[in-house]
């Protein structure tokens, strides 16, 4: 084997070794997803159309009353954007690891940039670049995923009974708090975690919709960002004496 193919072979590796707990979980989610737009008389090609296209997750479950009761499409797409605010958090965090990349690459990544993909990106190790070949496997294989099982979802419609539906919907959450403890799981890193989640859960109970998750995020980063200093700085003090 070649000095290129093993290259290749590692990116592989590790882009779907990366992947495989969003495969696995946005599968079932998209199922549901498949199964109640269908079930609230969504034709089945708009359901695929919309996994295809929008790729969003929770918004695509919003989408389903607002086009079922006859919402301007504008309407809806203003909406989708409201919700998925974070996103521009998102791109502006990553914007830097991806500065080497030509624009039309950087494009195309950020199609596939989801909650769950942003924090495996953002996990990874600084020192290391990440490259076109790794991302593009890695997002498009979670994409992948979440469209087959939109399809799947459309097929066995009326075989899936609706209390295993509400079951599947739990698979979202689970893969968060999954994410969450595969990682770093240092002192800052999981104060960072549980500062945004307090803080997103009170933005969620005063009705702020997305501005939620981003007020979390924020505040959830700085007081990680602050504690990793004193950290740091705790640890060079303990070494010099």
């Amino acid at each position: 084997m070649t000095k290129f193919m093993k290259k290749h072979k590692s990116i592989f590796s590790a882009a779907l070794a990366d992947a495989m707990p969003i495969i696995l979980a946005y599968f079932p989610i998209a199922m549901t997803f498949g199964v109640v737009a269908t079930a609230n008389a969504m034709p089945p090609w708009l359901t695929i159309f919309i996994s295809i296209c929008v790729y969003a997750g929770g918004a695509q479950f919003m989408m389903i009353p607002l086009i079922i009761s006859g919402v301007t499409p504008l309407s809806v797409i203003i909406t989708v954007m409201l919700v998925n605010l974070r996103h521009f958090l998102y791109g502006t965090t990553l914007g830097p690891r991806f500065s080497l990349w030509p624009e039309w690459k950087k494009w195309i990544a950020s199609f596939g940039l989801t909650d769950e993909v942003f924090a495996v990106t953002s996990s990874k190790d600084h020192v290391e670049p990440i490259t076109p070949s790794y991302q593009f496997l890695f997002v498009f294989s979670c994409y992948a995923s979440w469209v087959a099982g939109t399809i799947v979802g459309v097929l066995v419609d009326r075989a899936v009974p609706t209390s295993l539906s509400g079951i599947l919907s739990y698979a979202l959450p689970a893969l968060f708090i999954a994410l969450l403890f595969i990682g770093k799981r240092t002192m800052p890193y999981l104060v960072a975690a549980a500062f945004g989640a307090l803080c997103a859960l009170a933005a969620t109970w005063l009705h702020m919709g997305s501005m939620g998750i981003i007020a979390g995020t924020l505040i959830g980063a700085t007081v990680g960002a602050v504690i990793n200093q004193l950290w740091i700085s705790s640890i060079h003090r303990v070494n010099h004496t």
